[in-house]
């Protein structure tokens, strides 16, 4: 079809284009001035990286500009017919062709199928295109602009090359855009050129936000990994992938589907593909190792010779290792997209058949085969959760377990597999909302909170959504006292640790009590990391010699551990008895990773826990840096009971620094959410806080009361006897110094760092370790 598209002078400016700043400046370049860069572009790229978005664009910079614009497309249908493109690009200009010369006139009129006659010579109509746009140019300036253009016929595209190479210097412009699997037209002439690269992950990031802003994090991730910066997948994919369909990130396809505007631009080269190839193509699809290849039972004789077929048709590539990778992710769904349901299970069923080897992928294809619940591939599938947890790969962990919830025939199988998911997803992943779902679905198979494991998750969900500390305490309580209760050693190992968590924080004997009885009538079945947990909370000053031993041979073994709940699980026990010196670096490992896993929980634990490291070692600036970070990831992911925490470390970073104001700013606020959620321990941390701040401005008075406000009672179980270790320098710091009246802290008004590391390590607990 043809367009023009007068200039109306009403547009100041193009669209904005999320990370195509540079290229709308070189096509307003070629706009403006045409001497500059003679007048013409081609613009050439993959599919759906934006080249038409770009020629949009350039016709509104011109209209702005009070010019004329004329649009053609190349169209598959009609490359076999010469002159097709010409005659859409020109026909807007019919009227003029009587004022041309009676040759020129003639040639057009011929070759656009207005006349009759003898064909004329490729020259002629050549310089009759390039005459007629000169002259509708000198009226208004004109921009002629062809998409498409690897699907012009050869005539025109010859024509319009010419025409190209000839523009420098008049009140013409040629715009054109080819995709790089096609023939550029610069490489008829010398035409200016410019490719489109794919948007980086930040700009990915931008416009996925400005064209879905409610879209959930994890198709977000997703969505920009499988995108590859393809602006045109990056708008159109989320229309595919509905809350309602896919509420969770573990219930997100492993190939992800596309729209029919991705699916025309995607399959087009892979229909054209034998069945042979295509069933090839469907294999590697599937699999994504490559491994496959290596069995030539399941891919045939022939693969070479298919393989070559498919790198001929643009569809894969073969790299410098001789693995064999899909031009672009989407072409890999493409695939999987023109494939029937039962052809893809049993590509799933040949894959898991050589796949003996590595039981983690067999189980997958063999689920992905199943057409309805399997209590034999459910089991493999949980044992497959459990290794990725153990891996690394919390996110994996969470999908293998919800995948065997649902291959479950036994609904109270089902409803434990789905409680278990909602664990990991609560502990590690940080995905409440997948939490919230995954229980939901749990209590529909299972009424009322009879399973531990559904009770570990549900009060996982109350504990770090809104810190509800006596409902989560008791939802945890009642199931570890159920009577008939015969849970596995794993779910007793979680709930223990989440009530070990909820004690922590409430601070007070009538939660620690019921905790310690719950971890002797339960013994037999907890891990050692568990036990000395409940051994260091009761009093970290008097663990015993074996259990610090069994504590320093965990941390020791965190060197090679790829689980960041298990580095979260020991930092937290080695706070207690200050050896988080010897977890640095496994916890910048568990942070670092952040990406990669996904787990927004660990993550953020291993921020909380680099805060002490860091203030006890003397690095406040970190301190405060990793505790703005937590607090961004807390507030985004809705971990608000970890917020309090994040607030403490950097108001207590503040105090050291001697910021008087920073130091107090969180204070009242946290007491105000502490004392209705029954969190005791928060108070503590403030009179923490309080007593540093005062010695550091001299009021040594005030920080005395402060500190001796910690654990008023006497000593309790957990928290409160840490906090009083930590605090016992500066107690003892206030009451010297109050006696010797008018003498300064220090010249500064407040401790040096050197001080402080000086006063740390005189007052540190018995089984403390020197630090370097």
């Amino acid at each position: 079809m043809s367009a023009e598209h007068p200039g109306t002078g009403d547009r100041s400016a193009a669209p904005s284009l999320t990370g195509r700043s540079s290229a709308l400046d070189l096509i307003k370049t070629v706009i403006d001035d045409t001497a500059r860069l003679g007048g013409s572009l081609t613009l050439f790229g993959d599919p759906g990286v934006g080249k038409s978005a770009l020629l949009d664009a350039a016709a509104d910079l011109a209209q702005a500009g009070g010019m004329r614009t004329l649009r053609a497309a190349g169209a598959q249908f009609e490359a076999n017919i010469a002159f097709a493109g010409l005659n859409q690009l020109l026909v807007p200009l019919f009227p003029l062709f009587s004022d041309l010369d009676p040759d020129h006139d003639s040639a057009l009129r011929v070759a656009l199928g207005f006349g009759e006659g003898a064909t004329p010579s490729r020259i002629l109509i050549s310089t009759a295109a390039l005459s007629v746009l000169l002259l509708a140019a000198r009226e208004q300036p004109l921009v002629a602009i062809i998409d498409d253009a690897q699907w012009l016929d050869d005539a025109s595209a010859d024509v319009l090359s010419f025409v190209a190479r000839r523009v420098a210097g008049t009140s013409v412009r040629m715009l054109s855009a080819v995709r790089t699997t096609g023939q550029p037209l610069h490489t008829r002439g010398d035409v200016n050129s410019l490719t489109i690269h794919p948007l980086d992950d930040a700009q990915s990031e931008a416009l996925l936000f400005a064209r879905h802003p409610d879209l959930a994090e994890h198709m977000r991730r997703r969505i920009v990994s499988e995108a590859q910066g393809n602006p045109l997948a990056l708008v159109e994919l989320p229309t595919t992938l509905t809350p309602d369909r896919y509420p969770t990130a573990d219930t997100l396809p492993t190939v992800l589907p596309l729209t029919e505007r991705l699916t025309r631009i995607f399959t087009a080269r892979i229909a054209a593909l034998t069945p042979q190839t295509r069933d090839l193509l469907l294999l590697l699809a599937l699999d994504g190792s490559g491994q496959v290849l290596s069995d030539e039972r399941v891919v045939g004789p022939d693969a070479a010779t298919q393989l070559d077929l498919a790198e001929r048709e643009r569809v894969i590539t073969v790299d410098s290792r001789h693995s064999v990778v899909f031009r672009h992710p989407l072409v890999r769904s493409a695939v999987v997209e023109l494939a029937r349901p039962e052809q893809r299970r049993q590509a799933h069923r040949a894959l898991a058949n050589c796949r003996h080897s590595d039981p983690g992928h067999r189980a997958w294809h063999l689920a992905e085969a199943s057409f309805g619940p399997d209590e034999e591939v459910a089991t493999l599938l949980q044992h497959e959760s459990i290794q990725a947890l153990k891996r690394g790969d919390p996110s994996a962990a969470v999908a293998a377990m919800t995948r065997s919830a649902d291959l479950s025939p036994d609904p109270e199988h089902r409803s434990q597999r789905l409680a278990g998911a909602a664990y990991f997803a609560a502990e590690v992943m940080g995905d409440l909302q997948s939490v919230s779902q995954l229980l939901s679905d749990a209590r529909q198979l299972d009424a009322g909170v009879s399973s531990l494991a559904t009770a570990s998750a549900a009060a996982s969900l109350m504990l770090y959504s809104d810190a509800d500390v006596i409902s989560a305490f008791r939802v945890l309580t009642t199931a570890l006292q159920a009577p008939g209760l015969e849970p596995t050693a794993e779910e007793i190992n979680a709930a223990i640790w989440v009530l070990s968590v909820i004690a922590s924080l409430n601070g007070r004997k009538e939660m620690w009590d019921p905790y310690l009885e719950l971890v002797e009538k339960y013994r037999g079945k907890l891990p050692e990391g568990v036990l000395i947990r409940s051994e260091v909370v009761s009093n970290p000053a008097l663990v015993s010699p074996q259990a610090l031993h069994t504590l320093d041979q965990e941390i020791a073994a965190l060197t090679t551990e790829l689980d960041p709940g298990q580095i979260i699980r020991v930092g937290y026990v080695a706070n207690d008895v200050d050896r988080l010196a010897d977890l640095r670096e496994p916890l910048l490992r568990v942070w670092q990773d952040a990406a990669r896993t996904g787990a927004v929980a660990a993550v953020t634990n291993a921020l909380m826990l680099l805060c002490a490291e860091s203030y006890l070692a003397g690095r406040w600036d970190d301190t405060q840096r990793f505790a703005e970070e937590g607090l961004e990831r807390a507030e985004s992911y809705g971990y608000v009971n970890f917020v309090w925490f994040l607030h403490y470390s950097k108001a207590l970073a503040a105090a050291a620094l001697g910021q008087q104001e920073e130091a107090e700013e969180p204070l009242e606020e946290m007491l105000a959410w502490s004392i209705p959620r029954q969190a005791f321990i928060v108070p503590q941390h403030v009179y923490r806080v309080r007593t540093l701040a005062a010695i550091g401005r001299g009021d040594y008075e005030t920080a005395y009361t402060q500190a001796t406000k910690i654990s008023p009672h006497g000593l309790e179980p957990g928290t409160a006897r840490q906090l009083q270790l930590f605090v016992a320098y500066d107690l003892v710091e206030a009451a010297v110094r109050e006696t010797n009246s008018g003498q300064p802290a220090c010249p500064a008004g407040r401790p040096t760092r050197r001080t402080y590391c000086s006063l740390r390590r005189s007052c540190r607990s018995p089984h403390s370790r020197p630090r370097g």
